[in-house]
């Protein structure tokens, strides 16, 4: 435990900069720590912190109600720490052993959600100690947590995947005989309170200049944690509209939509935007939607040009950022 306060107090102030009390901020830097191990006593802690990384039923039912109690403080604590973390996107790779019914799960085109927390290691390579097992996941993040700042192990680079994080498995190679190496996305359904689709053809670029406005409305703790639904293009929008869990959203007020208006990668690169919205309009969403662009006057334009007056309600131009995060946030 000597360790886990050491680094506690190396680390909490990250949490008091987000606007924690030191308190809580204590409390979620030791739990970090907690949840990464001791040199010292590796393997109990490890086992231990088995208690943080299962979720569900299956853990705390092996434990008495007093361990149950504990659990639950380190999930809540667990949870608002990663609440207040900036996302990993890029590539992340995670080790397990799967037998064949699970292996069966993991099939090109099916969705998976993993229920309990899930560690990684940043790139193409998992942990070393865990490279010979069955199954290696290569994962591109997009909620991922880089934890190592707050690890007792940094140098293995964990990436921390919060509960109920959603996968898309785009292709499966078998290695060899013993091991199976699976592609994944994570993606967003938009199953959470408060979600925004983001359309931008940069959007996955690591420079992409407005991601800060969705890490910081994204991670700005529990009470309101946006969910962002990133899309690259007009058509990969519309065909997550169009899709169940698309359907499920239209007309809710907790969803809304964020557009670019020129994408250079499209066909008509120049009222992308406005095509994206006026489509929008057509299958029946009226949800709220904000174009994001340098030039209001031309972009309003565009608008009007492709739709009629009757459909633009709810839509709102601006270059102005405070206007920006006021809408992500569900504040105005």
């Amino acid at each position: 435990m000597e360790q886990h306060n050491a680094k506690s107090n190396d680390t909490y102030e990250y949490f008091e900069k987000k606007g924690m009390d030191r308190e809580n901020a204590l409390a979620c830097a030791f739990v970090l720590s907690f949840y990464t191990g001791s040199h010292v006593y590796q393997t109990v802690n490890r086992s231990a912190s088995l208690i943080a990384r299962h979720g569900n039923g299956e853990a705390t039912s092996l434990v008495n109600t007093n361990k149950f109690k504990e659990a639950g403080i380190i999930m809540y604590y667990l949870i608002k720490a990663l609440a207040h973390i900036e996302f990993y996107w890029g590539i992340a790779s995670r080790a397990v052993d799967l037998d064949a019914k699970e292996l069966d799960d993991y099939k090109p085109g099916n969705l998976v959600s993993w229920i309990q927390f899930s560690s990684s290691k940043k790139g193409e390579e998992p942990p070393e100690n865990f490279s010979s097992r069955n199954t290696i996941f290569t994962i591109y993040s997009l909620t991922g947590r880089c934890i190592e700042y707050f690890s007792n192990f940094p140098q293995e680079e964990e990436v921390l995947f919060p509960p109920h994080s959603t996968f898309l498995v785009t292709r499966i190679v078998r290695i060899s005989s013993t091991q199976t190496k699976i592609y994944m996305r994570q993606i967003e359904l938009g199953l959470c309170k408060h979600s925004v689709m983001w359309v931008d053809d940069y959007i996955f670029y690591d420079w992409w200049e407005n991601k800060d406005y969705m890490e910081k409305a994204g991670t700005i703790g529990m009470d309101k944690n946006v969910h962002f639904i990133p899309k690259a293009s007009t058509e990969s929008a519309l065909v997550f509209l169009r899709c169940k869990f698309g359907e499920r959203l239209k007309n809710e007020p907790t969803f809304r939509i964020v557009t670019d208006m020129t994408r250079d990668k499209e066909i008509q690169p120049d009222n992308a935007g406005a095509r994206l919205l006026a489509a929008v309009r057509d299958l029946g969403f009226n949800n709220y939607c904000l174009v994001f662009t340098m030039n209001e006057e031309k972009a309003w334009e565009k608008i009007n040009s492709l739709i009629p007056a009757s459909k633009r309600h709810k839509i709102t131009v601006t270059k102005d950022v405070k206007i920006l995060e006021k809408f992500i946030n569900f504040v105005s």
